[in-house]
């Protein structure tokens, strides 16, 4: 799943050339993923010009001037494309979104996971109201104090919480623990007060490190121009399963944590 750095990637590509744009038209090729459903979306939608687009979490938010929102997550496979006038559609693209000036994007999904959601401002307020401080725009004393509690809760299970910090998903989580010492799977109550502030700066570094390469490509991730990041190269731990610790050549182990895979290396790791 597209994590903080490739929907940021995404987020920047997307307002450089949609913000100030009006919605001309809307051609919906497979329908049950956008709320409201089929024609009621193209009603909603079609007229109304993007301030921006904005990013909280892993979800997108194109903003209209009206205070009216559309939410986009991307779930597992989801993208978005600029595409051109003589685009054929193909059998995961759901939703071409035609702007003025001709820009063209399209909403594809092969996993079907991701949604489009239109929301009034009271909404748009309410939702985003749900997660926590963004990693990039908060203090690392900050994020260090939101790695406190619950105490019995599992480090890596209160990464993956956007409650607890917005954006995080498995792989930065995994990267984060790696460049910090930490094994993943202790609880919070282990930690020391300089633990979690080394742990809170790394989730910022493997952040700002990935997003200056457009993200990571570990399965589907693609920009809107359809290009991959850069950053798969410089994984540390995660995907690495059995392949020897960049640092201390011990094998990197792979176990199941909350039904996620979480990959360490459990000697420098403690």
């Amino acid at each position: 799943m597209p994590e903080l750095p490739e929907v940021e990637t995404i987020r920047r590509q997307l307002h450089a050339k949609l913000a100030g744009k009006t919605v001309r038209e809307i051609f919906i090729y497979k329908t049950g993923r956008e709320v409201p459903a089929g024609e009621g979306f193209v009603k909603k939608v079609v007229g109304n010009r993007l301030s921006g687009v904005e990013r909280r979490a892993k979800v997108l938010i194109f903003q209209f001037e009206n205070g009216e929102a559309i939410l986009g997550h991307l779930k597992m496979t989801g993208k978005f494309l600029f595409v051109n006038t003589d685009y054929i559609p193909g059998k995961h693209d759901r939703i071409l979104f035609v702007f003025e000036d001709a820009i063209r994007v399209m909403w594809s999904d092969i996993r079907q996971f991701g949604y489009l959601k239109f929301v009034d401002s009271v909404e748009l307020t309410e939702v985003l109201s749900k997660y926590g401080p963004e990693p990039l725009e908060t203090s690392i004393e900050e994020l260090a104090q939101r790695l406190m509690a619950p105490k019995t809760r599992k480090i890596k299970t209160a990464l993956l919480d956007q409650a607890t910090i917005a954006g995080i998903g498995n792989i930065y989580a995994d990267e984060a623990c790696h460049r910090a010492g930490i094994r993943p799977m202790r609880k919070l109550s282990t930690l020391s007060r300089d633990d979690r502030a080394r742990l809170a700066e790394e989730i910022v570094n493997v952040l700002n490190e990935s997003l200056a390469q457009k993200g990571t490509s570990a399965n589907d991730y693609v920009d809107t121009d359809g290009s991959k990041g850069g950053f798969l190269a410089l994984l540390k731990v995660y995907g690495r399963e059995n392949q020897l610790c960049l640092k201390c050549s011990t094998p990197i182990k792979k176990i199941v944590q909350a039904g996620r895979g979480t990959h360490y290396c459990p000697n420098c790791q403690k």
